[in-house]
């Protein structure tokens, strides 16, 4: 309906401005309007034969003196098409003056003349008057200024003939002349002509620019829809188009603009839109146009905006007929295929609405791009019909636009509900299972409660434990059913929260340790300074999602500094702090922050908190839901901020503490076995768990299995459980714990023993890949979660023990091997020395013989299955091959040992100073010539012994020394890499070993002491 009244609308104006059919036409210069009547039959064209002057500007005094020659007779409108041989011919380019009179009825009248397009400059003479003019036409183009701008003017004139003359020049375009007709008539005519030409390109102006502008907004707030944006561009490059044809109401606009300018902004406009139109129709339908036919498509479209930017106008106007031709062909391409697509049955109705309309906007293009230049060039009389082919491709694009936009919007209705009732479903499904699931699991629990009574006094203290231990955890399980339900109440704001009593600094600390890898290339620390023993009432899960939120943010923003949570207790709530020397927020958006998906469109630098999405909106939610509150205390941009949130504080924290003890010792009264169970079987494991049920579930599964189990309920009484046992073999250990969490526990374990010495198994609820990870970087071996298959924990416990066994026994073994590796030439040698003897000096030969006997007692009694044995026997076995040496070698060499008497009931590593003296009197000192000396010094500082082996042999090679150093298996013997390999596995020790050839070894040994003899 708007359509068809806007097109009645369109025709009504038109008919305003058509010309008169019953047309007059001028003759030989002379054109008779002696009948016409203007009241009634309006304006006339002043069409027909003009007198025209070739290479003549000539004035009105020039005809009044006599009438010059070379006349001959052109119509008008026509253009200059370069017939030089035809009578009517005129060049393209040159200079000319055009002659009518015209004769009237009645000259008392006030008379108009409405110029068009005069090619490419003129002035208008009437009556011998100059009456207006555009540019400034010339004889030679350098004294030419172009110009081609409608405009009326109004004359009265006391006489009955008129005669207008007009001089034009052209030297810009391709062709000249005058293009379309001159209306003649009363004033008040040609000011509704005008009036009525200038609306129609103003409203064209104005709707292509809000066309455009809808279809560009359109566009960018949804940024998918690339024909909205190819559309809304073609659009404003009509616009640019409209501004500078027709009225040309740009330079009536800015009459200074340059010519040159101004027409090469129309040219560039005008084959923009068609590089624009083509991507339009691609995205559209992608089966129109392959990627690589757009670029063979719009490459000679490109070429020639290049060309109109960097090549003079007047050569860009001879070469554009080729262009538009051009685009023609391609109009002609794309009208064909789309006609074969939409022949391609496509049984989806909805295309092949679209390809219709897709179709119908082509052809209007076509129309309105052929009728436009057909006008242009004075081909067609009238510019409707192009005028109405670009009506029609604007309103077929627009009901395209829309008719995709609808299918959208229904396919999106049509899978919202889907959705909702896929959604609708699964929330029927949790609840009908959770109740399903219920109903066996209440079963369980009221047929356990039932058997705890136990009236008739019938089960064991240990059958009503594991009776107690299944119903904890049918409970847990029933809360967990639970939760499940409560998926569907989150819908309807119904979020339900379990507040516990929580240590606020252990779960600070857990959060930072989560958070601690987002510090990675940042000069930023995380401080906890929330003050020990600090107790509030939260929900576990939802406090740390706060904490995740604001320290996260936190980290986001602060790129140099430090991150601090600190807390206070204020009557019977405890205020939390996450302080940051971030970039700050402005104080005006103190409260924005925490709306819901807050956005801002102007992005500020020093603002880092302007796009945090749902982050503190949740928090403000769950603080609020916590009965808290939550804001920002103090923030200054570019220095940092302060943010604070409340929650209640667990005032009579020892209440709590009471009835948690009051809770274990009734769980475990009735039990009268020790959690400690140790020297029954080969391997111990020490177990570490808050949570009495947790330790007895764990105690029942290692022992059923054959472990020793020791128990701790806290990380301080796990660290001296290892003092007491020092044969742990495994660690199960919790994360979260109340003072020291597992993480730290894990930590301070580490800088003890090595993952070799000591294996760990993390058994805990908390299953994020963070919280794994986490695990695994404090040091764990492995981590398992709560709930476990007790046949997966054996099975975890198991491959760890048997790593470390392995491993053990790879290095006893490789020790036994070097225990075995005494040197046949050695005894050898030893002997021949001791039968000399024998001959010449029998005491010395018996003193020999005794301490290779001592020598060969203690490499053989040695035992194989410990690493570790006392130093003062390690020196005994030093002591006897010295003195093997010196009795075969007499006083080539020194041996000095000076030996703290506090050290030699230290249990060192077996056989790890021998080798290396060995090594320094055979290799050291035998191989050069003259006297040597070696010297071992050991002496103990603070928590380690240090060993010092050096001589002033030989010494050795870089590369040989190098090589040894990084470990090289081929190079320093068998006892030097048994060394290493034994040296890497204990935590804190390592040897050094440093020479120079001619001066001597030094090799230094550091090997940690700990308190237990170890």
């Amino acid at each position: 309906m708007i359509f068809t009244i806007s097109f009645g609308l369109f025709i009504g104006i038109y008919s305003l401005i058509k010309p008169n059919s019953n047309v007059i036409l001028a003759k030989n210069g002379m054109l008779d309007l002696t009948h016409w009547d203007f009241a009634s039959r309006g304006l006339v064209n002043l069409n027909g034969e003009w007198e025209f002057y070739e290479d003549q500007l000539l004035d009105p005094s020039d005809f009044i003196q006599e009438t010059p020659h070379k006349v001959s007779y052109l119509k008008v409108p026509s253009i200059w098409r370069g017939e030089e041989n035809s009578k009517e011919g005129m060049n393209r380019k040159g200079y000319g003056t055009y002659r009518l009179k015209v004769i009237i009825s009645n000259e008392e009248e006030i008379y108009g003349v409405k110029l068009n397009s005069v090619r490419m400059s003129h002035q208008l003479f009437i009556n011998g008057k100059l009456e207006g003019g555009i540019g400034q036409p010339a004889t030679e183009k350098e004294t030419h200024t172009p110009g081609n701008t409608p405009y009326s003017t109004f004359f009265q004139t006391d006489e009955r003939e008129i005669e207008i003359i007009i001089q034009v020049a052209n030297y810009m375009f391709m062709t000249g002349g005058i293009v379309n007709s001159i209306q003649f008539g009363m004033d008040h005519d040609i000011n509704t002509l005008t009036g009525i030409q200038f609306g129609i390109n103003v409203s064209a102006v104005m709707i292509f620019g809000m066309f455009g502008a809808y279809h560009l907004n359109f566009y960018l707030l949804r940024r998918r829809e690339k024909p909205y944006l190819y559309s809304g561009l073609y659009l404003l490059a009509l616009l640019t188009i409209q501004l500078f044809s027709g009225e040309k109401i740009g330079l009536k606009l800015f009459p200074n603009l340059p010519f040159e300018f101004t027409y090469k902004l129309l040219d560039f406009s005008t084959f923009l839109s068609a590089v624009i139109i083509i991507l339009f129709f691609h995205s559209i339908d992608k089966r129109l146009l392959s990627k690589q036919k757009i670029l063979q498509m719009l490459a000679p479209i490109m070429v020639y905006l290049v060309t109109i930017i960097v090549i003079p106008y007047p050569t860009v106007s001879e070469i554009k007929p080729l262009f538009f031709l051009y685009l023609g062909i391609v109009v002609l391409y794309l009208l064909g295929k789309m006609l074969y697509l939409y022949n391609n049955k496509d049984p989806d109705s909805t295309n092949r609405k679209e390809m219709i309309l897709f179709i119908g906007a082509i052809i209007s293009l076509g129309i309105y791009m052929t009728f436009g230049i057909l006008y242009t060039e004075n081909a067609v009389d009238t510019a409707l019909v192009g005028t109405m082919g670009v009506v029609g491709f604007i309103t077929c694009m627009n009901i395209l636009l829309a008719l995709r936009f609808t299918n959208a919007y229904e396919k999106t209705e049509i899978l919202t509900h889907q959705l909702m009732i896929s959604n609708q479903l699964k929330d029927e499904f949790l609840t009908n299972t959770s109740h399903e699931l219920k109903t066996p699991l209440h079963g369980i629990m009221n047929i356990t409660s039932y058997l705890l009574d136990d009236e008739e006094h019938i089960l064991s203290v240990k059958q009503k434990q594991n009776l107690r231990l299944i119903k904890d955890t049918s409970i847990k399980l029933s809360m967990l059913i639970n939760d499940i339900m409560d998926l569907t109440r989150l819908k309807h704001g119904e979020l339900r929260l379990y507040p516990t009593v929580l240590d606020l600094k252990v779960v600070t600390q857990f959060v930072f340790d989560v958070l601690e890898f987002e510090l990675l290339g940042k000069d930023v620390k995380l401080v906890n300074l929330v003050d020990s023993d600090i107790w509030i009432v939260a929900d576990e899960n939802r406090l740390r999602q706060i904490l995740y939120n604001l320290i996260q943010n936190a980290i986001k923003h602060t790129e140099k500094g430090s991150i601090k949570v600190s807390s206070h207790v204020v009557d019977d709530k405890v205020e939390i702090t996450v302080e940051d020397t971030g970039l700050g927020i402005a104080e005006d958006r103190y409260e924005e922050i925490f709306e819901y998906f807050v956005q801002v469109n102007e992005p500020l630098p020093q603002d880092g908190y302007t796009s945090m999405g749902v982050g503190l909106y949740i928090s403000r939610k769950l603080v609020e839901q916590m009965n808290g509150y939550i804001r920002v205390e103090w923030s200054e941009v570019g220095i940092g901020t302060r943010m604070t949130f409340m929650l209640p504080s667990a005032v009579h924290m020892h209440v709590y503490r009471e009835a948690a003890s009051t809770f274990i010792s009734q769980s475990l009264m009735e039990c009268n076995d020790p959690l400690d169970f140790i020297n029954h079987y080969e391997y111990t494991v020490l177990i570490v768990d808050d949570e009495a049920s947790n330790i007895r579930i764990l105690l029942n599964i290692l022992k059923r299995h054959h472990y020793n189990v020791i128990t701790a309920f806290s990380a301080d009484e796990a660290l001296a459980k290892l003092k007491e046992y020092p044969q742990v073999d495994l660690v199960i250990l919790d994360v979260m714990m109340p003072r020291i969490s597992g993480i730290e526990l894990c930590q301070m374990l580490r800088s003890q023993y090595s993952i070799l010495d000591l294996p760990i198994l993390f058994a805990t609820s908390k299953d994020s890949s963070q919280d794994i990870a986490l695990g695994f970087r404090a040091g764990a071996n492995d981590y398992v979660t709560k709930p476990f298959d007790a046949d997966t924990l054996i099975a975890r416990v198991q491959t760890l023990i048997a790593m470390k066994t392995a491993i053990e026994e790879a290095i006893l073994n490789e020790l036994a091997f070097h225990h075995a590796q005494i040197k046949p030439h050695f005894l050898y040698n030893a002997l021949s020395s001791v039968i000399s003897f024998c001959y010449t000096d029998g005491e010395k030969a018996a003193y020999l013989l005794s301490m290779l006997s001592q020598y060969l007692r203690f490499i053989l009694d040695m035992d194989r299955t410990t690493q570790f044995v006392p130093l003062h026997q390690e020196l005994e076995l030093i002591h006897a091959y010295v003195e093997i040496e010196k009795a075969r070698f007499g006083d080539r060499f020194e041996f000095v040992a000076h030996i703290e008497d506090s050290v030699r009931a230290r249990e060192i590593p077996s056989l790890c100073i021998q080798p290396f003296v060995e090594n320094a009197i055979r290799h050291g000192l035998f191989e050069k010539e003259g006297y040597g000396k070696v010297s071992l010094m050991i002496d103990e500082g603070d928590e380690y012994i240090k060993i010092i082996i050096e001589d002033d042999g030989v010494g050795i090679p870089d590369d040989l020394l190098y090589q040894m150093i990084k470990g090289d298996g081929k190079v320093g013997g068998i006892g030097i890499q048994n060394i290493r390999k034994r040296m890497d596995v204990i935590t804190g020790a390592t040897f050094t070993i440093s020479s120079d050839l001619g001066v001597g070894t030094k090799v230094t040994i550091y090997l940690p002491v700990h308190h237990d003899g170890k």
